[in-house]
């Protein structure tokens, strides 16, 4: 029998409250993590990058899975240390519709070769068949360029901008001399 709302019990909703949090706070573990390491990379950076974690939205359900997520933030923080824009679609965004795309109707080569090239950009971990990829990219390659703007100014996340920084010169309780305090 389904569950409904009448034949939940007081633990059945805590035990779905419980794992929900979970996921919740590992996406903001995540993301925490990968801000660290950006700050790594980029240590002139750090006071930006500390303030950044608005930015880091999941925007997929696929984003629940670490590897999907963690590249959506770091290409979103590379992007914001670049002073790029925030809000076109990720690589692991347009290979999140390319996912949904597929299971809907075939791709077509170009599409097919969308989806490699931004697996490559997104997972370079996680390689894919990269003859099928090059195959794709020798035929197909300029549509493939075309659908990857339109994908990444059509999905764009309109509200993804960091916006003003205010800071009241403390970072995570210590006090630090951030750029943006007093602000």
């Amino acid at each position: 029998m389904p569950k409904t709302a009448e034949n939940y019990s007081p633990v059945d909703i805590l035990h779905e409250v419980t794992s929900l949090l979970k996921g919740v706070f590992q996406q903001i573990d995540w993301a925490e993590d990968e801000i660290r390491r950006a700050m790594r990379r980029h240590p002139s950076e750090r006071d930006l990058l500390y303030h950044s974690f608005p930015l880091l939205v999941a925007t997929h359900k696929l984003m629940a899975t670490e590897f999907v997520y963690r590249s959506h933030c770091r290409e979103l923080l590379e992007r914001l240390v670049n002073d790029a824009d925030t809000r076109p679609d990720t690589a692991a965004e347009v290979c999140c519709l390319c996912r949904d795309v597929s299971l809907r109707a075939p791709l077509r080569s170009p599409a097919a070769g969308l989806y490699f090239r931004m697996w490559a950009a997104a997972f370079p971990g996680k390689p894919l068949d990269d003859d099928s990829r090059q195959h794709h990219e020798a035929l197909e390659g300029s549509t493939i360029d075309d659908l990857e703007a339109i994908a990444r100014r059509k999905l764009a996340v309109k509200n993804r901008k960091l916006g003003e920084i205010t800071c009241d010169g403390r970072h995570d309780g210590d006090i630090v001399q951030c750029k943006y305090a007093g602000a």
